[in-house]
């Protein structure tokens, strides 16, 4: 069972300042909020804690074939959300159905399909005139899969559904039991189901904003789903199989480098001795590997306390290093962008034979080949 608090802030001073649930006598405002609040801030929604492969997110914008918040991956997976506020126990019902279809629509768009969708998001879409590749890159350069890969990934991803759908509100019930008939109606679809409630507490005479605090309700991992693959090259073939759940902690679907792994596969002894010492310097610096498909990045944890890792330099099994992501980071945390900029000129200058990186030519990215 759950139980829920009610939180305080404590200021450095020792001071309390009680916070009040917000009052739900307006749907249509606090769902308009949520939904304006998750596309500015994706990092709420807890995906890590369903399945890290559908991490991290950038919004694609709302009301996109009218689902409330349609986001996208790096890797090229696709998370619909639905948000709702209710105290009816059968909404909770009405409103999975509407977005099991909503998947069902969308698993038969093709790539460009969805791109040109994603331009008709309401109000400024976060793609704006450029490619969903580009918006993508542009948010996660060091975590995006390359162009041609990343297309291929969305793609299947559309085709066999493969979604992590989300319904995100208020009041939500806990009890998945009822919905069981409404999980199997599509078995060929391949979506991932949580509900997630997002408590929304304020103190307008205390301080601005509010505070929202999201968790995970429940998700299908509770319940096994029966998928059918048919294939039709020459004989059609129908099998049925049932989906194992992955190991906690577990990212299915993506590989992830280890180090010893990573080693072997760069192209010469010289470079994995260049390598080697640029991570002794990390240690040295309190930066952490962060161990990728085909990569690793190299981070600070924010000084300031948030949760942003900020990209000092990437290392790829082809040989290259990437740099240039830091003075972006900085600035998204309020920390001077020119630090950045003196950090990335001055590890450009260890190395000759530097090039713009392909993909963001005019900006300080640089590839050390």
């Amino acid at each position: 069972m759950r139980r829920t608090g009610i939180p305080h802030v404590v200021n450095s001073s020792g001071e309390r300042i009680s916070l009040h649930r917000v009052d739900l006598c307006d749907r249509r405002v606090l769902e308009d909020y949520l939904q304006s609040t998750l596309d500015a801030s994706p990092e709420l929604l807890p995906v890590e804690e369903l399945d890290t492969s559908f991490t991290p997110l950038v919004s694609l914008g709302r009301e996109i074939i009218s689902i409330d918040n349609l986001f996208v991956t790096p890797g090229g997976r696709l998370v619909l959300v639905e948000t709702k506020l209710w105290r009816n126990p059968e909404a909770t019902r009405e409103v999975v159905a509407q977005l099991l279809d909503y998947a069902s629509r969308l698993s038969k768009f093709s790539y460009v399909e969805l791109e040109s969708e994603a331009r008709r998001a309401m109000g400024d879409a976060p793609i704006g005139e450029g490619s969903l590749y580009e918006l993508v890159a542009s948010r996660f350069p060091e975590e995006v899969l390359q162009e041609s890969r990343f297309i291929d990934e969305v793609q299947k991803c559309l085709r066999d559904a493969r979604f992590l759908l989300l319904v995100v509100g208020d009041g939500i019930r806990e009890n998945l039991e009822d919905l069981v008939d409404l999980l199997h109606r599509q078995p060929q679809m391949l979506y991932k189901l949580a509900l997630v409630e997002m408590q929304i507490y304020e103190n307008p005479e205390a301080f601005a904003g509010r505070m929202v605090l999201p968790q995970v309700v429940a998700s299908t991992t509770e319940i096994v789903r029966a998928v059918v693959r048919v294939k039709t090259t020459g004989t059609a073939e129908v099998s049925v199989a049932i989906e194992e759940q992955p190991e906690k902690g577990g990212s299915p679907g993506r590989r992830t480098l280890s180090e010893e792994v990573f080693f072997d596969e760069l192209p010469d002894e010289c470079t994995r001795r260049l390598f080697r010492r640029l991570l002794v310097f990390a240690e040295e610096i309190g930066a952490v590997p962060g161990w990728r498909a085909s990569s690793v990045s190299i981070q600070l944890p924010d000084p300031g306390g948030s949760k942003q890792m900020l990209t000092l330099f990437l290392m790829h099994t082809s040989g290259h290093v990437d740099i240039g992501w830091l003075p972006g980071q900085l600035e998204r945390v309020a920390i001077e962008r020119e630090i950045g900029v003196e950090f990335s000129e001055r590890m450009a200058g260890m190395f000759s034979g530097i090039t713009t990186h392909k993909s963001f030519e005019g900006g300080l990215s640089r590839r050390i080949t």
